[in-house]
């Protein structure tokens, strides 16, 4: 089966009943184009989608297609490795800062739970964000845990984002 487009959400009026097969994503996926995938039902799913999902993503719950049976195929992203980490005071400077350096390392960054900023795992991010707490008082310590990642509190689109560092002369 060929998915080229996203049609939908599973929660949708014209999907409610239907059964549903899920392709599951990891999280770095979701800004690309090409896929070849097999369901959790065994289907053999190829995805092919146009420029806008290096904008939008993929997101859990999206419908790709729905198959010859009438199962609708829907998305689904698995957990990931995540750093989560309260802001301390003063807020604007530490947040600023924060989201900046995150920025720079072309990580995505959520907002969590209670007041909590999240991005995905990497030994170097750790090590950044490690420091930010004892430099700036990030409050407590930056967590290291394993969860699936909220898409809708999604507070940056860098996963899908390139450009190039290129030396300017004047």
């Amino acid at each position: 089966m060929v998915c080229e487009k996203i049609l939908g959400k599973i929660d949708d009026a014209e999907f409610l009943g239907s059964p549903v097969d899920y392709i599951d994503f990891e999280w770095h996926e979701t800004y690309s184009k090409l896929h070849r995938k097999s369901s959790r039902g065994g289907r053999d799913i190829a995805v092919r989608l146009d420029d806008s999902v290096l904008k939008n993503g993929i997101k859990p719950g999206d419908v790709l297609g729905v198959d010859d049976d009438g199962t609708v195929i829907v998305a689904d992203v698995l957990q990931t490795e995540i750093l989560g980490f309260k802001v301390g005071e003063p807020f604007f400077f530490c947040a600023a800062k924060i989201a900046y350096e995150i920025g720079n390392c072309h990580a995505p960054l959520f907002a969590g739970r209670r007041g909590e900023l999240i991005t995905t795992y990497t030994e170097p991010m750790e090590r950044l964000l490690n420091g930010f707490a004892k430099t700036f008082g990030l409050g407590a310590a930056v967590e290291r845990r394993t969860e699936k990642l909220d898409f809708s509190k999604q507070l940056s689109s860098i996963v899908g984002h390139s450009h190039h560092h290129e030396h300017h002369e004047h």
